[in-house]
């Protein structure tokens, strides 16, 4: 494969635009055991609460590896800009991505230039100025720059072509010093003295929005009903993510299962895109909050332990944290109380918190289907509960406090391909004529597959909606998979339908099959030892009566 440009103003750093597309939306579709355990070890390092066992993780690294500790810190690199899949086996040589000195120089004084004199200036701040200096393009040459620039010239040039890092890297510059350094920076915006979180890694100090989020997962005091024929399936599980600095909802996910992993990646791709919802949500207001965390923080439950999770947290970037201390948790456990208590305790099939004294009526009342529990909880999150008073600042609404951290720059938005590591993975498909694959007991179509025929796909889903699945091509000699295109049910009538009301259904026509099938096999074996006996008889009539007749 040919190199590809390299951006003339950064030495060996590639930019978002050069990014050839063939190398875009890889996942990895087969885990490996070498694939697995490079994760192992790379995970470890980038989450290393210190410099001191970060060295020591590379070092562990590199002689598990057998390579060298220069070698380890380059896939480091290359998984932060590039993603977890580029340490599949055969995964392509993308390049080295660094930050000239008279960059990363320029970037260290605006941030201690914004520190100065009771001024508090965070990466967001700096990146917004210099996307707001490149805009001015030749205007730069004055002469009321020349200071500004004065032993920078190369940024200035770059800057008038309209190029600089991007927020990533900008963020890297700055968290790479602040640890040199041994300093902490609080947000200016934030009113409030001490907020910090306790992990089992030390002190985190909440200091912006998108920061911290918080994830956890209850069984809901509800039962729900089958939206067809109105059987009760039984109690949902919610699975919420939570911004620790304005305590807003940034993301959630609904279903029957369990929650494990998997639901946890779904509520965070959730949480991560932008959020769109049409009128039958009925929404006064827009759910604006989306973006990329800098830390997950969770309980020890083994969920968020997971395989899963670490191949997500290295390919989107941030850190897992433990709580130190279950009160830690306090923010999430607090909304988890208002949807019992003052959401679904309103609606039939609401069975309380008790299993022991459950009202008897609640079978018979239940009445909310799945979907329509999703549109109740997104109504309150986004025109109640952002809405509301953030309980430690006067005067300032949920939703308003997580806005002011984004004042100079929107927060990071990422290709929903790249999220696409939070789906559920499933078993290799071949593919059929006219492009079809079966799965769960659907035939699956899509044109995207025709060129696949007789050929092996990978298949992943959202679990709260079947009816459409994506396909990615299956791994050759070890290379990530590469998204080939989404595929469609065939002649299913419903537009959405969750894993759990499929497995639901499909197990009411089994019972009631079985039920059906046994009786006429019972039935068919009755009436043929009948049929032998009367058989039989006939011939021994038929014996006693030549017997009889005379010859």
């Amino acid at each position: 494969m040919p190199k590809k440009p390299i951006n003339k103003a950064f030495p060996g750093f590639e930019t978002e635009e050069e990014d050839g597309a063939e190398d875009k939306n890889l996942l990895v579709n087969e885990d490996s055991p070498e694939y697995l355990k490079k994760v192992e070890l790379i995970d470890a390092i980038r989450q290393a609460p210190d410099k001191v066992a970060r060295k020591n993780a590379i070092a562990d690294a590199a002689k598990a590896l057998g390579k060298s500790t220069r070698t380890i810190k380059r896939m480091i690199e290359k998984v932060e800009q590039v993603g977890v899949a580029t340490l599949a086996v055969g995964r392509k040589d993308k390049g080295q991505y660094r930050i000239s000195k008279e960059w990363h120089d320029f970037i260290i004084s605006l941030h201690q230039w914004g520190n100065r004199e009771g001024s508090r200036i965070n990466h967001h701040q700096i990146f917004g100025y210099l996307k707001a200096l490149a805009s001015q393009g030749e205007k730069l040459r004055d002469k009321k720059h020349h200071e500004k620039f004065k032993g920078y010239s190369q940024v200035r040039e770059d800057l008038i072509l309209g190029k600089h890092p991007s927020h990533v890297t900008v963020y890297k510059v700055i968290n790479s010093y602040l640890e040199a350094k041994h300093k902490k920076v609080r947000h200016p915006g934030s009113p409030i003295e001490g907020q910090i979180l306790q992990t089992t890694d030390g002190i985190l100090e909440i200091t912006h929005s998108n920061q911290i989020w918080q994830i956890d997962h209850i069984k809901l005091d509800i039962l729900l009903v089958d939206e067809e024929d109105h059987t009760v399936i039984g109690r949902p599980y919610i699975t919420l993510v939570m911004d620790s600095y304005s305590g807003c909802v940034t993301g959630f996910y609904l279903g029957f299962e369990a929650a494990g992993s998997h639901e946890v990646g779904l509520a965070l791709r959730h949480g991560i895109l932008p959020k769109h919802y049409g009128q039958e949500y009925e929404l006064e207001k827009t759910w604006e909050i989306c973006g990329i965390p800098e830390y997950i923080m969770t309980d020890r439950a083994k969920e968020f332990k997971s395989e899963h999770l670490r191949q997500i947290s290295l390919q989107l970037g941030f850190i897992r944290r433990l709580r130190a201390f279950p009160s830690a948790g306090g923010l999430i456990e607090s909304i988890f109380d208002k949807i019992n208590k003052e959401i679904l305790s309103l609606y039939g099939g609401y069975t309380g918190s008790s299993i022991e004294e459950r009202p008897p009526e609640a079978e018979k009342t239940a009445c909310l289907t799945l979907d329509k529990l999703e549109k109740i909880l997104v109504k309150y999150f986004v025109d109640h509960y952002h809405c509301d008073d953030y309980p430690r600042v006067k005067n300032q609404k949920r939703i308003e406090r997580w806005k002011s951290s984004f004042l100079l720059e929107e927060p990071e938005l990422i290709d929903e391909r790249e999220l696409d590591i939070c789906l559920m993975k499933v078993a290799i498909r071949n593919v059929e004529k006219y492009g079809s694959v079966n799965f769960q007991g659907w035939v699956y179509e899509g044109d995207c597959l025709l060129d696949y025929e007789g050929k092996q796909v990978s298949l992943r889903y959202d679990k709260r909606n079947i009816t459409t699945v994506l396909a990615y091509s299956h791994p050759i000699n070890g290379e990530p998979g590469k998204f080939i295109g989404i595929i469609q049910a065939k002649n299913c009538k419903r537009e959405r339908m969750s894993l759990a009301e499929l497995n639901y259904t499909k197990k009411i026509l089994r019972e009631s099959g079985k039920y059906v099938d046994n009786s006429s096999i019972l039935n068919e074996r009755l009436s043929r030892f009948e049929d032998v006996e009367q058989n039989r008889k006939e011939r021994r009539r038929q014996r006693v009566t030549n017997e009889l007749s005379p010859c």
